[in-house]
């Protein structure tokens, strides 16, 4: 029992410690760390150099806080004199003449207190020990350098990801928001022909509009819906079409379950319905036929098929990739694009196959979203 109650106080201690590390900025961290195993690391060769591990530990003692201290002072001048990696001719004229005076700093102190105090006598020459010192504070200045100019670095590419990732995500919501006036200029036109013939079929029609853009503004700061929401979404929007259209357009929309929690870009549907619509009524006979159908995929992803009668009205070659029939599915494959990194998800057949023209998306399940990784 007291064994198991020492471990927990042991680890509750060396958590506690690591946190109070976690809070120390890192060059005090670094510094703290470099210079105690160096010490540690360098006892055998004190110890063999003096003859005493006594000795050994006495001057681990004085060198390392020393070191410590002045490596400090290093840093303080550097930053005064505006020393950085890039400039590397200018920093060393400055590192050799700082690492001259605190090596001779560190092994005249030396001296003093241990041969002439203490009288401990080394094997090793006082020139010798200049050397080592010497290369020891140059090495810790290239590694300063080092270092900060990696930290620098590592700083502008994190900048500059943040500006990308605001560019990026500004050019999605606007392109997001270029769909929405078409639909409401449609509806308002739907409601307007029956509002004095058959004002109580336009129930259904204001309800639909209302729960479509109660899910467009709620999920308006979101770039990732649930692609049910989505599909849900939808059947409202296609209540207002079919008022629209009425008996002259035959809609179908069917979903796999399994897939309603795959996460999908927001307002992806609208412009693939609205290209269907448009160019469904310019091309094919009444009545027309629009499909809605979303597919589980092997891979755990979905496949969005949207598909309507009638024919391409130019040829396809003509649209890709920067033209993907029209503003809508340009502004939709150029979203794809931005969320995805990839340019196949979106696909259209070189022709209308049985009289039907299709337009899909093949959304992947285990892609790892850029926008939420970051």
């Amino acid at each position: 029992m007291t064994r198991s109650v020492y471990k927990r106080s042991l680890l509750s201690y060396l958590g506690q410690l690591g946190t109070s590390l976690g809070q120390i900025p890192l060059f005090w961290r670094i510094q703290i760390i470099s210079w105690m195993a160096l010490g540690v690391l360098t006892l055998p060769l004190k110890g063999a150099v003096f003859g005493s591990f006594y000795y050994a530990v006495l001057i681990t003692l004085y060198r390392e806080p020393l070191g410590f201290l002045l490596t400090s002072g290093f840093r303080v001048i550097f930053g005064r004199l505006g020393l950085i990696a890039e400039e590397p001719v200018r920093a060393v004229c400055h590192v050799v003449p700082l690492s001259i005076v605190a090596a001779l700093l560190d092994v005249s102190l030396g001296w003093w207190l241990f041969d002439h105090l203490l009288n401990m006598k080394t094997s090793q020459s006082v020139a010798g020990m200049f050397s080592i010192r010497m290369v020891a504070y140059a090495s810790w200045s290239l590694a300063y350098f080092w270092i900060k100019g990696q930290m620098i670095a590592h700083q502008r590419l994190l900048e500059l990801i943040r500006a990308e990732t605001a560019a990026r995500d500004s050019e999605i919501l606007m392109l997001r928001a270029q769909v929405s006036p078409h639909f409401l200029f449609n509806a308002f036109n739907a409601i307007l022909a029956d509002l004095e013939r058959q004002p109580l079929s336009l129930i259904p029609v204001v309800q639909g509009l209302s729960d479509y853009f109660r899910y467009s503004l709620t999920s308006r700061q979101e770039m990732f819906v649930s692609l049910g929401e989505e599909f849900d979404a939808m059947i409202n929007y296609l209540t207002v079409e079919r008022a629209r259209f009425r008996d002259s357009l035959i809609i179908e929309c069917d979903i796999d379950p399994s897939v309603r929690r795959l996460l999908v870009p927001g307002i992806f549907l609208q412009p693939l319905i609205e290209n269907a619509l448009k160019f469904g009524h310019q091309t094919s006979p009444t009545p027309r036929h629009l499909r809605l159908s979303v597919t589980a995929t092997s891979n755990g992803g979905a496949q969005v098929d949207v598909s309507n009668s009638g024919d391409w009205i130019s040829p396809l070659q003509n649209r890709m990739p920067d033209n993907i029939g029209g503003c809508g599915l340009s502004n939709l494959s150029r979203r794809l694009v931005l969320l995805y990194g990839r340019a196949d998800l979106l696909q259209i057949p070189e022709r209308a196959i049985g009289g039907m023209v299709i337009v899909s998306i093949r959304f992947p399940g285990d892609y790892p979203h850029p926008l939420l990784k970051s």
